[in-house]
């Protein structure tokens, strides 16, 4: 009986200091998995210009985050990037992520079916309703790496994310004849195509060219670069393997009808704007003419916008004269 005893007393202590041991060790060291905030992604577009082009869809079948599935994504999903321009976003998904700082963000797509199973899965619809299957150029590799800024995801705070899709430098065409194809960028210029800002961080651009005369001045693309990158003898011609015009530009934006204007989602800091203008090819992209001299007419120094998070700066211009390239 006396070594019984001895044997449960010396399980009873046991069993005490593991308790103890397990009480201390989740104090000091938290699963990391049970402290969580809230991660919101979505998408948005810089438009493609093309007369033969009414839609432009990718089908999305996973996000990941730092190599981890974001499961607030709900896929897959076929969106139509070209609904996506001046400020209009669509949301990818929102839910419950590790709290930590992350810096890179994968898009999985499918380029074979869309998100009913139909066939193919990212494409370019024609004006005559026709589709045309988009791939990668020399690849078939469907995980998007975009290596982006650090951001952070804390407990108890929501972190909202826009992934901008610019499809002027995501998309290439070939014409032969009548007959235009389409097809995406290389692997490398299709990451560089695609860049992200956290929403709360971000201001928009607006304007209006207030002399805009579309049969003199053709179509116009506003583009928008970081303060003192722009140069003309560069930026307007080919680089890189698919011959991207304007490849350094931030983002990009269509001036309407009655010349206006919104360049959005840019991150706080300084800009530049330049304005070019295309004509109207039978088939293919828009081609590029000239360059347009612009002048500001609310004292804005068109070479030094500051940006701020949430806010609007309002451009008011007059194209003068076309810089012939």
């Amino acid at each position: 009986m006396k070594v019984s005893r001895m044997f449960f007393s010396a399980m009873f202590i046991g069993a005490l200091g593991f308790f103890q041991l397990s009480c201390d060790d989740s104090t000091n060291d938290p699963d990391p998995d049970s402290v969580n905030g809230t991660l919101k992604v979505s998408i948005t577009d810089a438009p493609i210009d093309a007369p033969d082009v009414k839609g432009a869809f990718v089908t999305v079948t996973e996000i990941k985050v730092d190599g981890k599935t974001f499961e607030g994504f709900k896929g897959p999903k076929t969106i139509n990037l070209l609904e996506l321009q001046n400020g209009n976003s669509l949301s990818l998904g929102e839910g419950n992520f590790n709290t930590g700082t992350f810096n890179k963000l994968t898009l999985v797509l499918d380029y074979e079916k869309d998100q009913s199973g139909a066939a193919p899965g990212c494409y370019i619809q024609k004006t005559d309703n026709t589709k045309q299957k988009l791939q990668l150029t020399g690849s078939t590799q469907n995980s998007i790496d975009l290596t982006t800024k650090e951001f952070m995801v804390t407990e108890g705070s929501a972190t909202d994310i826009i992934l901008d899709f610019d499809l002027r430098k995501a998309i290439k065409s070939e014409t032969s004849g009548n007959q235009t194809t389409y097809s995406f960028v290389s692997y490398n210029e299709l990451q560089s195509s695609i860049r992200m800002v956290e929403r709360t961080s971000a201001g928009n651009i607006a304007g209006k060219i207030d002399n805009y005369n579309a049969t003199t001045m053709g179509n116009v693309v506003v583009y928008v670069y970081k303060k003192g990158t722009f140069s003309q003898t560069t930026e307007t011609q080919g680089q890189g393997e698919s011959k991207i015009q304007f490849k350094n530009a931030i983002t990009s934006t269509k001036v309407d009808a009655n010349g206006n204007f919104k360049a959005a989602f840019l991150d706080q800091g300084d800009y530049e704007v330049h304005c070019a203008s295309y004509n109207k090819p039978s088939g293919g992209l828009f081609g590029l003419v000239a360059l347009l001299n612009l002048t500001s007419k609310n004292n804005i120094d068109l070479s030094n916008i500051a940006v701020k998070s949430s806010t609007d700066v309002n451009l008011s211009i007059t194209a003068s004269t076309v810089l012939g390239l």
